[in-house]
């Protein structure tokens, strides 16, 4: 991606330290492995712009909207719920605490 864009997640968010990238990188880190065994998703970058904020979302990608990608996201009521019960029942399994929220989170370029 080269333009802004807006992240739309269920799940958990984490802030990473500079060491971890690397880790994130190569799908080694400890969180990726665990969301994968089970099926989740993982969405890792920079959203601080010129200030480097890298962030970390496990769960579910519902969209990301943007110039160079969706302009809309539409989910029904049951999809939705659908969504939120089977995450937080493989977040559980991954061993993976905290509780799961939805993240609209922008990130620039």
């Amino acid at each position: 991606m080269s333009t802004d864009a807006c992240i739309v997640y269920f799940g958990l968010r984490y802030e990473m330290r500079e060491d971890e990238i690397e880790g994130v990188e190569r799908r080694l880190d400890p969180r990726i492995v665990a969301a994968r065994k089970v099926g989740l998703k993982h969405y890792w970058g920079n959203f601080g712009g010129v200030d480097e904020k890298y962030l970390l979302f496990i769960g579910s990608e519902l969209g990301v909207l943007g110039p160079e990608n969706a302009n809309a996201i539409n989910l029904s009521k049951n999809e939705l719920k659908a969504l939120f019960d089977n995450t937080g029942v493989k977040l559980n399994e991954a061993g993976f605490a905290g509780v799961p929220s939805l993240y609209l989170e922008w990130q620039p370029r």
